[in-house]
């Protein structure tokens, strides 16, 4: 069985700096929803919903189920959204660079995975479930595998339905994605795994920490 961390800690104080970038972050996809709509491109104007919604997450698991999710965590899903729509979508980095896709899965696989591990690892922290860091470590890669698997099911379903282009080239381009998801995801699990054997300072550490802040603070 996990032992908890020591509760006698000071909690990384949130950044002025963090908030601001995350609302630039998420006012600069308004602001391409907004060009979308005036080019009339109906793919754009689709990603844009979902990228804006997509960014609204933090708020809305706060507002309806009370869950927490740290500004650290609000930046780097929004920064997330914000390189797929306005550098993959608008700019084109898809077409332009073979690689941006990949890498985008293969860090969305990792912030998923992380997202999960944290998430896990507070239900212990609270007593809500019993485990152990394997269980927490195979939850933190299934959570991101099914993510990812769930996005190209999405993708292909658009494609079909609408005649959108999101698979690039296919088959290729789902199985890729899904491989370099699962590598993502693997290496969050194997972060977690070690904070929770040797409690190491690190970004999972941090990330827990902000965690337990914001809990504190919105408790």
């Amino acid at each position: 069985m996990l032992a908890h961390p020591n509760k006698k800690v000071s909690f990384p104080q949130t950044s002025r700096t963090e908030v601001a970038v995350s609302y630039a972050l998420k006012a600069t996809l308004v602001a391409g929803a907004v060009y979308a709509l005036i080019l009339r491109d109906y793919f754009m104007i689709f990603s844009a919903i979902i990228a804006v919604i997509g960014s609204m997450i933090p708020a809305i698991l706060y507002r309806q189920w009370r869950f927490v999710l740290p500004i650290e965590l609000d930046l780097i899903l929004t920064g997330f959204i914000s390189a797929h729509f306005i550098l993959g979508e608008l700019g084109e980095f898809y077409v332009k660079y073979w690689w941006f896709d990949l890498f985008l899965h293969d860090f969305s696989g990792f912030v998923i995975g992380i997202v999960g591990f944290v998430w896990s690892y507070m239900l212990f922290y609270t007593n809500k479930i019993k485990a152990n860091p394997w269980f927490i470590l195979v939850f933190t890669i299934s959570l991101a595998m099914a993510a990812g698997a769930v996005w190209e099911i999405f993708e292909f379903s658009m494609d079909q339905l609408f005649g959108f282009n999101m698979q690039k080239s296919g088959l290729k381009d789902t199985m890729g994605d899904l491989i370099v998801c699962i590598v993502g995801s693997v290496f969050s699990g194997i972060l977690g795994y070690f904070y929770l054997k040797y409690h190491k300072d690190g970004l999972i550490r941090r990330l827990i920490m902000c965690w337990k802040r914001e809990d504190t603070i919105r408790g």
